[in-house]
């Protein structure tokens, strides 16, 4: 871990741990995942990125956010060169499919979705995780370890995270999001947060009682298809 040369001062750690998410918390639909990747930067990029995250406030314009990172020593402007991330062309998709958008599979207008819409303060979007604490994938646990080593109460920090998550839902109890989370190996963290059961709809899809919550594969490494947002679509049609 030292040889990450991982440099935060206390706010910034507080930041980094309390961050909610990016877009607009009363948009119509939340997309809730495990938690972020690194993407393609190298690991002296991500280290940066991390030191970045410790100014973020608790909820991010996804545009103004990737302008304070960096990939190959340059900003990253999501409108001039977008990142072909995998899970932000799967979530344009399934808002276009959910707005009705009958070419919700081309990619140009996937692209230009997530170039103007997808996580920004006046979209249609809320993007959060269940941890606030980035990884390199779902099994590495090297920079959360370092969390837990610099900060004893992080436990009880991250649990009163996912509950001011929690309590922004009960105060749209009148006007539930469409909940869509992502990763079929996390179902029971998914509902143990979101304090429902699954019931199955199919083998890659599961929804609560009510079909406003929703959790599907994982939207990158290839474990989503466009089979299964036309799905979606003849439950919500």
């Amino acid at each position: 871990m030292a040889a990450l040369q991982l440099d935060l001062l206390p706010d910034e750690i507080q930041r980094i741990v309390s961050f909610l998410g990016y877009g607009r918390i009363s948009a119509p639909v939340w997309f809730i995942g495990i938690e972020e990747g690194l993407g393609g930067v190298s690991l002296e990029e991500a280290v940066k990125n991390l030191k970045a995250r410790g100014s973020f406030e608790l909820t991010m314009d996804l545009y103004e956010a990737c302008l304070n990172l960096q990939e190959a020593g340059q900003p990253i402007d999501i409108v001039t060169h977008t990142p072909s991330t995998q899970v932000w062309r799967f979530m344009a998709k399934i808002m276009r499919a959910y707005m009705g958008e009958q070419n919700w599979r081309d990619p140009k207008a996937a692209k230009e979705y997530v170039q103007s819409r997808l996580g920004r303060h006046d979209g249609d979007t809320f993007l959060t995780e269940l941890s606030p604490i980035p990884a390199g994938n779902t099994a590495d646990t090297t920079w959360m370890t370092w969390f837990h080593e610099r900060d004893p109460e992080l436990h009880q920090k991250l649990q009163q995270r996912r509950e001011t998550l929690r309590e922004m839902l009960r105060e749209r109890e009148n006007d539930p999001p469409l909940i869509i989370c992502y990763s079929l190996p996390r179902a029971d963290e998914f509902a143990e947060f979101l304090g429902i059961e699954w019931q199955p709809v199919s083998a890659r899809v599961r929804s609560s009682p009510d079909c406003k919550n929703w959790i599907l594969p994982f939207f990158g490494n290839g474990q989503m298809s466009h089979s299964v947002i036309q799905e979606l679509l003849g439950r919500w049609n």
